[in-house]
C-alpha cells in the first residue's frame, strides 16, 4: 500500500514538474482557441505568484493594438502644433486587428475633424500597423473673435492622412508608440474679405512623426503624453501660417521643421 501511494505521488509530482517547465501553453487543453491574428494581447497569467506584463482589458487609444473587438476608448487632451488645441479622440475595436476612430481638434480659429481606420498585427514584441484618415478643417478669424479687426477671414479644406505605427510594451504599466503620418490636401481655400483664394491643385502638406507614451498603472484608465516633429509647408493648413510672417506667400511650397507636444487622459 505504501509503495502504491509513493508511486502515485511520484507520478503526480513528475507531471506537475513537466507542466511547470513547459509553461502555460502546455497546460492548455487540446483544441483550445488561439488569439486571432492582429487581436489585442490577452490578459496575463500568474507564475509563482508574480503577475506577468499584460495589456489593459479595455485596450489603449494610441497603441496600434487598440481597444480590441467590441471595446472602445475616449480621450480628452491637448496638442501643440503651431498653437495649443483641445482634442477629443474616440477609438473602437472591430476585431481581426481592425479599429476605427475619430478625432476633433479645435482652438476656435481653427477646427479639424477626421475619421479613419487602423489595422495592426503582432510581430514578436512589437505591434505594427497602418492607418488612413480623412476629414476637413474650417477656420474663422474676424470680428466674431477680435472686435477691433476690420475684416473677416475664413479657411476650409479637405485632409487625407495616411500613416504607419509601431508599438511595444516597455514596462508593466507603460507602452511606447511611434507614429508616422503624412498630410495631403486634395482641396483647400481661404476667403479674405471678398477675395477667395484656392490652391488650384492638390497639395502635399508634409509629414510628422510622434513618439507617445501611454501609462496605465491601474490597467483601466490611462494617461498619454508625447512629442512630435513636423516638416510641413510654412502655412499648413492654408491660413494657419506657422511662420506668422506677413510676407509669406498664400500657397508657398517651402517647408520648415518644428516641434509639437501632446498629452491627454484615456477613459
Amino acid at each position: 500500500m505504501d509503495r502504491t501511494r509513493a508511486s502515485v505521488r511520484g507520478g503526480t509530482a513528475g507531471t506537475l514538474l513537466l507542466v511547470a517547465l513547459a509553461g502555460p501553453a502546455a497546460a492548455a487543453p487540446p483544441g483550445a482557441p488561439k488569439a486571432a491574428p492582429g487581436a489585442a494581447p490577452a490578459a496575463a497569467v500568474k507564475v509563482d505568484g508574480d503577475e506577468e506584463w499584460k495589456f489593459p482589458e479595455q485596450g489603449l487609444l494610441v497603441h496600434p493594438a487598440g481597444p480590441g473587438k467590441g471595446k472602445d476608448r475616449l480621450a480628452l487632451g491637448g496638442v501643440w502644433q503651431v498653437a495649443p488645441m483641445f482634442t477629443a479622440h474616440y477609438r473602437r475595436g472591430l476585431g481581426a486587428g481592425f479599429s476605427w476612430d475619430g478625432e476633433l481638434r479645435t482652438v476656435l480659429v481653427y477646427n479639424q475633424l477626421t475619421v479613419g481606420a487602423t489595422w495592426a498585427t503582432e510581430v514578436g514584441p512589437f505591434h505594427l500597423g497602418v492607418m488612413a484618415h480623412a476629414g476637413g478643417f474650417y477656420g474663422l478669424l474676424g470680428k466674431a473673435l477680435i472686435a477691433t479687426t476690420e475684416f473677416n477671414s475664413t479657411g476650409w479644406g479637405i485632409l487625407l492622412n495616411p500613416g504607419l505605427l509601431a508599438g511595444m510594451q516597455v514596462a508593466r504599466d507603460s507602452w511606447l508608440t511611434l507614429q508616422l503620418e503624412g498630410f495631403f490636401s486634395p482641396y483647400q481655400a481661404s476667403k479674405l474679405g471678398d477675395l477667395v483664394i484656392t490652391a488650384g491643385s492638390p497639395i502635399w502638406e508634409g509629414a510628422g512623426a510622434s513618439l507617445v507614451v501611454e501609462y496605465a498603472p491601474t490597467m483601466k484608465s490611462a494617461i498619454y503624453y508625447g512629442i512630435s516633429l513636423y516638416h510641413t509647408r510654412t502655412n499648413f493648413p492654408i491660413w494657419f501660417n506657422v511662420e506668422a510672417s506677413p510676407s509669406s506667400a498664400p500657397f508657398s511650397s517651402a517647408k520648415i521643421w518644428y516641434l509639437g507636444y501632446l498629452a491627454g487622459y484615456e477613459f
